[in-house]
C-alpha cells in the first residue's frame, strides 16, 4: 500500500501498521452501537502513535477518547 492511499494522520505508518489499524479499527467499530459509531469514524481519528513498548499504536479520535490497537492480539482497550 503506497504512503499517497493512507488517510493524512496515518502516512508515518509501515504497511504493516497501517493494515493493523484498519484490521483493529473495523473490529472496534463493529462492536459499538450505530449511534455511538459516528463518534469513532476513520476521519473522526486525529492522531495515530505508535507505541513498541506496548507492542501497540495509540489511536486518538476528535473527541478526546484514545484506544490502544494491540498488534499482540487485535484487540483493543
Amino acid at each position: 500500500m503506497s504512503t499517497n492511499k493512507k488517510f493524512p494522520v496515518a502516512k508515518h505508518l509501515s504497511d504493516g501498521e497501517y493494515q493493523l489499524l484498519l484490521t483493529v479499527y473495523a473490529n472496534h467499530n463493529r462492536s459499538m452501537g450505530l449511534e455511538k459509531r459516528k463518534d469513532y469514524t476513520l476521519s473522526d481519528i486525529v492522531k495515530v502513535k505508535r507505541n513498541p513498548k506496548e507492542k501497540c499504536l495509540e489511536v486518538y479520535y476528535g473527541n478526546g477518547d484514545w484506544w490502544h490497537y494491540s498488534a499482540v492480539d487485535g484487540s483493543w482497550y
